[in-house]
């Protein structure tokens, strides 16, 4: 039957024009045709083979009435056009109409020579070339055979799968093809003589989007692996940096994260990759934000925009990326409209894409921050909470939300709830090995436990601010070199707290006004907005605020903290911020005697204040007080 339907196939084509043969031609190429709007040729191919296809008026889709009908035609093209189409191909390959070059070898069946083309175009890294789409299309074009067997287009999907988010899916696609040790890194890295330099250098990139902690030695197998290609291989050495990058952000060694992205860049430029460019210049965004250099992170973010407008195809995931980016140096700016507004109509589409740890700590950092104090602690946790859906699987982020929530507790001095979810971290840091600590602390060099120690410290600074050792404890964390330049100014800020406590004036004075004189001189102040209540207590203080109104540059920092969440500050007017801290408290489940140890008073005191709330508010007893200011949006 086939012969007989493939000599009525050859009859048929001779009716036809060259546009028409095209038309059918590129619907033979799909198992469900080729969509032509309104084609003239696509309406003329269906009146003269009614038999053969149908056309759908509505959307111009043309399709072969059956299986058979589309080998058929698709045979006998490929026999006629063949030679031509790759002539054809050649040219525009030679004109650098490279996507359309390889679809018309494939269309042609000239699957060796589009190979070659598509490694020459990037191999894995085409689609940063070229897009996702154009990727994925030409991907598809390939034999199922070429497909399941070529290392090349195994490791072309793997990446496809990174960059839509997927990682479990390119872990899949991985094993299917080297095998199931492939998925462990310290294997690959071990046994270099197995696997070729590419999927070497693409796992090391893989590494980066799962949960694994990179090594020392996977470390200088990024290293050595810099040797095995060539001086002008500029996408591979790009690459490998690109990833030591990551790694540098992920352990705080900021300046190496610089040199890393340097060469990175140099690279990428000289491969003509526009959208990698992007990428580092993002990162680079992201470790001045961590070092506090808001003139760094402008310049950056400006690099990142001029590289996103040289990319040629459609990118709607990188400029949510650079939107993000954008609203989180507006905030930092103090407005932090902009912000919650992306967070409010992106999230879904941002969250749901490609994911980079960097940038997704980012969003989890900001956003927290942003909407907790514009839509309140609830608010918050609901977003926290997202994101640990997003990513149950991820150790690493479900520790970083976790943290988040405690500091976002402890914002809104909910300590009680902030010690208890502390309290259920995994981790050799606790409260016990918190409080006995001194010299240890400056000697800590995991971010984790960096990240965990540093929560306990804010819990032990408001329970025992008149204990010497706490102050000691301060110094020696002040001095670790493991922490970011924003860690340190914290810090610093509550070993003024603590000196002002211990009656230790000018060193207080002296800490408070190195706050300020950094955060002048970085213009980053969101590390601040959590302590706030600290901020106010030193500037209350005027043996401490005449000296710290006179560093150059203070008065904007504090105008610019004020202004933060302004707009949506809880309307407490006729109380103190002592009867709020109580009432807060109160709200949150706390007894007298916890209040009084929270704040550092007496349980007298702390009856006084809750009398005066009572009065204030119009209550008889605390169900009511807590009732009155829930529904005032005073507490959460």
């Amino acid at each position: 039957m086939e012969p007989i339907i493939r000599e009525m196939a050859t009859d048929l084509l001779l009716q036809l024009d060259e546009e028409e043969k095209s038309v059918l031609a590129t619907a033979a190429q799909s198992l469900d045709g080729a969509t032509f709007g309104n084609s003239h040729a696509a309406q003329r191919l269906a009146e003269k083979l009614p038999s053969s296809v149908q056309l759908q008026h509505d959307t111009g889709h043309i399709a072969f009435r059956s299986q058979a009908l589309r080998d058929a035609f698709g045979t006998v093209l490929r026999n006629e056009t063949g030679e031509s189409q790759l002539a054809c191909a050649m040219a525009l390959y030679a004109n650098g109409k490279f996507v359309e070059a390889i679809e018309l070898a494939q269309s042609a069946g000239e699957y060796s020579q589009a190979l070659e083309w598509f490694r020459e175009q990037g191999n894995s890294f085409f689609m940063h070339l070229h897009g996702l789409d154009a990727c994925q299309r030409i991907i598809g074009n390939f034999p199922v055979e070429m497909k399941q067997n070529n290392a090349s287009l195994i490791l072309a999907l793997a990446m496809h799968a990174l960059k839509s988010g997927s990682v479990n899916r390119a872990r899949h696609i991985i094993q299917q093809y080297y095998g199931r040790q492939a998925l462990d890194l310290g294997w690959v890295v071990k046994n270099n003589g197995e696997y070729s330099r590419e999927f070497r250098s693409f796992r090391l990139v893989m590494s980066i989007y799962e949960d694994a902690t990179v090594s020392n030695a996977v470390r200088d197998a990024m290293f050595n692996l810099l040797g095995e290609f060539e001086l002008d291989d500029h996408l591979n050495r790009g690459g490998v940096y690109n990833t030591m990058l990551e790694v540098c952000i992920q352990r705080q060694q900021l300046d190496a994260a610089e040199e890393m992205a340097n060469r990175a860049i140099h690279h990428y430029k000289l491969a003509n990759a526009h959208l990698l460019v992007f990428y580092i210049e993002l990162h680079r965004a992201v470790f001045s934000l961590v070092r506090g250099v808001i003139s760094e992170v402008e310049s950056a973010t400006q690099a990142a925009d001029l590289a996103l407008s040289q990319v040629t195809f459609n990118t709607p995931t990188d400029h949510r990326l650079l939107g993000l980016i954008k609203a989180v140096l507006s905030y930092e700016k103090g407005d932090s409209v902009q912000l919650v507004r992306f967070l409010n109509e992106e999230f879904d589409k941002f969250a749901y894409g490609e994911l980079w740890p960097t940038i997704t700590e980012l969003a989890l950092y900001y956003g927290s921050l942003a909407i907790s104090g514009e839509l309140g602690i609830s608010a918050a946790r609901a977003f926290l909470d997202k994101w640990r859906i997003q990513e149950w699987r991820s150790r690493r982020f479900n520790f970083v939300i976790t943290v988040r929530q405690v500091d976002i507790l402890q914002d809104h001095n909910r300590w009680q709830e902030a010690c208890d979810l502390l309290t259920s971290v995994q981790s050799r840091i606790n409260l016990t090995w918190v409080e006995s600590a001194e010299e240890a602390l400056g000697l800590l060099d995991d971010t984790r436990e960096i990240a965990v120690a540093f929560a306990w410290m804010r819990h032990l600074i408001r329970d025992s601010t008149k204990d010497p050792m706490r102050l000691r404890q301060l110094e020696h964390f002040q001095s670790n070199p493991h922490i970011n330049d924003r860690q340190r100014s914290t810090l610093t800020l509550w070993i003024a707290y603590l000196a002002r406590a211990q009656k230790d004036m000018t060193r207080a004075r002296s800490q408070f006004t190195k706050v300020l004189e950094h955060a002048a001189r970085m213009g980053v102040v969101s590390h601040l907005v959590g302590d706030r209540d600290i901020l106010d207590k030193l500037m209350d203080d005027k043996r401490i605020s005449q000296f710290a109104r006179a560093v150059p540059g203070a008065g904007d920092i504090l105008r610019k903290l004020d202004g933060f969440h302004a707009g949506s500050r809880q309307n407490t007017s006729g109380l103190t911020r002592q009867e709020m801290r109580v009432l807060l408290l109160v709200a949150e489940g706390a007894s007298n005697k916890f209040a009084a140890r929270q704040l550092n008073l007496s349980e007298a005191t702390v009856k006084f204040h809750l009398g005066n709330v009572f009065r204030k508010m119009g209550c008889r007893k605390r169900t009511e007080a807590v009732a009155a200011a829930r529904a005032l949006n005073w507490v959460s």
